[in-house]
């Protein structure tokens, strides 16, 4: 499966295939962009199937409903949806156009760099372990960016040796979808990228 979402500030695509052998992908996401601001949700259910697919679809509800709400606000809103559910490592990526600035928060082993145009690299390490509505410490960080800034993020179904080199040499979100393909053809776990360039 192939989104796409954009806008005059944001170029984003998404990929997503379920693990080999299942029907119902255990990843689930939310993007959309708005005239102020992008803001994309991606979840890892559990396990894989439809109880993680449970877990991960109550993570991009959720921020579908309150997208306008702060991502700190968001993640512990999150942490609270998975009470009673299997549980899931969710990631929260907000870009606010007018100020050039991003903020992201992430639960478990979704990983997240981001490319800009000089060479500069920022990759925020997530906290470990995963939301289940246990009480959670968060690590909410906020950045800078420059516009032609390429980034990616992805589950760790998506296994990833080269991702500086990568975003570094790609042109645009479809050259980078277009490599990134080679990477996919192993199914050992449900697999979702996100990739997007900021203009």
């Amino acid at each position: 499966m192939i989104v796409r979402e954009s806008n005059s500030f944001v170029h984003t695509l998404v990929y997503q295939l379920p693990k080999e052998g299942k029907t119902c992908c255990g990843d689930s996401f939310f993007i959309k962009a708005t005239e102020d601001y992008f803001i994309c949700a991606l979840a890892d259910g559990l396990g894989s199937g439809e109880r993680a697919n449970d877990s991960s679809s109550a993570i991009s509800a959720l921020v579908e409903k309150k997208h306008n709400e702060d991502v700190d606000v968001l993640i512990d809103l999150c942490n609270q949806e998975l009470r009673d559910k299997r549980g899931a490592t969710v990631s929260i990526l907000k870009i606010d156009f007018k100020e050039n600035q991003f903020t992201y928060s992430s639960v478990g082993n979704i990983r997240f760099i981001l490319c800009s145009p000089s060479g500069t690299f920022i990759y925020p390490l997530p906290i470990l372990g995963y939301l289940s509505g246990r009480p959670q410490k968060y690590r909410t960080q906020t950045y800078s960016y420059e516009k032609g800034s390429k980034f990616i993020i992805h589950t760790d179904g998506l296994v990833l040796p080269g991702a500086k080199a990568l975003l570094y040499n790609g042109r645009s979100v479809e050259d980078l979808s277009q490599s990134l393909e080679a990477y996919t053809k192993t199914r050992n776990d449900d697999l979702t990228y996100i990739v997007g360039q900021l203009f």
